[in-house]
């Protein structure tokens, strides 16, 4: 639940302002706020994971809810998150609807925007995945693939198709993706700290 109190912290700030919401706030946005169901949804896909190493039978239980569930948010909510992929604590997903977040690495902090995708490149010699660094900002519509790195702090321009590495604290932008201003300013963006008592 780690990684999961994160996300709804951060959700918390974003949309409603305080760490500390009301008991009613904070039920009006666990059953109306169709982000944090698919996000939900992958932690306990997660969860169910872990389970499955420590019990096979309750492991195994959880898992197929997990899928039943994921197929749910899938088709309602248009977001496909893979049990594959590795996701830091703080994620943010802006504008739930065509994301796709595939077998890949991403840190802490980030915030994912509409019609993103990230995941493995299909194609002969490139079979690695994404690591993408915390404090990173994807804009809609960018797609990130392959084998690259992708530095903390970035900034991922709407639209940009990335195949190669991105430095921290980088603006890029364009297809293909390119560094358009380095040392970029991400203050009004990305203003969300985690809380240190909810920091492994």
């Amino acid at each position: 639940m780690g990684n999961f109190a994160v996300d709804l912290d951060k959700i918390y700030t974003v949309k409603l302002k305080t760490h500390h919401p009301s008991l009613q706030a904070r039920l009006g946005l666990l059953l109306l706020n169709s982000e944090l169901h698919c996000l939900a949804c992958y932690r306990y896909g997660q969860f169910a994971d872990a389970l499955r190493a420590r019990n096979r039978f309750l492991g195994t239980l959880a898992v197929v809810t997990h899928r039943t569930w994921n197929r749910w948010v899938t088709n309602l909510h248009h977001v496909d998150i893979s049990r594959k992929a590795k996701i830091g604590p703080g994620l943010l997903i802006m504008h739930r609807h065509g994301i796709v977040l595939g077998p890949s690495q991403i840190g802490s902090n980030c915030l994912i925007h509409q019609n993103v995708t990230i995941g493995q490149r299909i194609a002969a010699g490139d079979q690695g995945v994404p690591v993408i660094g915390d404090n990173v900002w994807i804009g809609p519509g960018a797609i990130i693939t392959g084998a690259i790195v992708v530095g903390d702090g970035a900034v991922i321009s709407a639209g940009t198709v990335l195949s190669k590495d991105v430095p921290p604290g980088s603006l890029v932008g364009g297809n293909p993706g390119r560094v358009i201003t380095r040392d970029y300013d991400t203050g009004g963006m990305m203003s969300y700290s985690i809380p240190p008592e909810l920091l492994p």
